[in-house]
């Protein structure tokens, strides 16, 4: 009888110290997104303070964690989010890291005078259209082709900028 009360209270402990190690976890993992959250907020309304701002993104993230649902549509979101961005970051890496072994300028619409980059638009409508209808065909989760969005916008981008890039400001 005792062993029995003994193992009982153990579990209940164990059981509590778990509970509160999953707390603490997440706790201290959600705090850096909250801190931003609540920056954002503060610069929607600047003469508020960021501790009060903080407290208001928490709250509204507490309040949608409670709804499953709710959190199920915000992972598809991130992941459209996400699918969208990642491109574009290819074009950045790609032109730091390969450019000139490709023989394309670095910086061109800057060098050429232009505002608008036709090969950064083009590599990323292709890469992320292509890899978007294929997420809808297949029914793939758009988070398992943000990798070959990324590869694909990259290569695109320095094939279409060798092709259009001016002569002239190579060298």
């Amino acid at each position: 009888m005792r062993l029995r009360l003994h193992l009982a209270l153990w579990l209940q402990c164990d059981c509590i110290f778990g509970i509160l190690a999953v707390i603490l976890a997440s706790w201290t993992t959600a705090n850096p997104t909250i801190y931003r959250a609540g920056l954002a907020f503060q610069a929607i309304f600047p003469k508020s303070s960021t501790f009060w701002m903080t407290i208001l993104a928490g709250s509204i993230a507490t309040i949608a964690g409670i709804f499953p649902a709710f959190a199920m549509k915000l992972l598809d979101f991130v992941a459209l989010y996400g699918f969208i961005l990642a491109p574009i970051g290819a074009v950045i890496v790609f032109e730091h890291f390969f450019a000139k072994r490709f023989g394309v300028q670095t910086e061109y619409a800057e060098k050429a005078g232009i505002h608008f980059n036709v090969a950064v638009l083009a590599a990323w409508l292709l890469s992320a259209g292509v890899c978007y209808a294929l997420s809808v065909s297949q029914g793939i989760f758009l988070s398992f082709l943000t990798l070959p969005a990324w590869l694909a916008c990259g290569i695109l981008y320095l094939l279409i900028s060798k092709m259009t890039q001016k002569k002239q400001l190579l060298g």
